[in-house]
């Protein structure tokens, strides 16, 4: 029984520390992934030099 509690304490530490951590790494990444097209122009209509 202290071995299947010190296995589920193992698991759940790794969890916090390795798991979890790359998880809102990898979410913030995709959301500024979202935000950086709209940070270039290229896709904006460019007013002429005859404006």
């Amino acid at each position: 029984m202290l071995a299947i509690a010190a296995g589920a304490a193992f698991v759940g530490l790794f969890a916090l520390w390795v798991i979890v951590p790359r998880f809102f790494i990898r979410r913030k990444q995709e959301g500024s992934a979202v935000v950086s097209p709209l940070m270039h122009d290229e896709g904006l209509p460019q007013p002429s030099a005859a404006d």
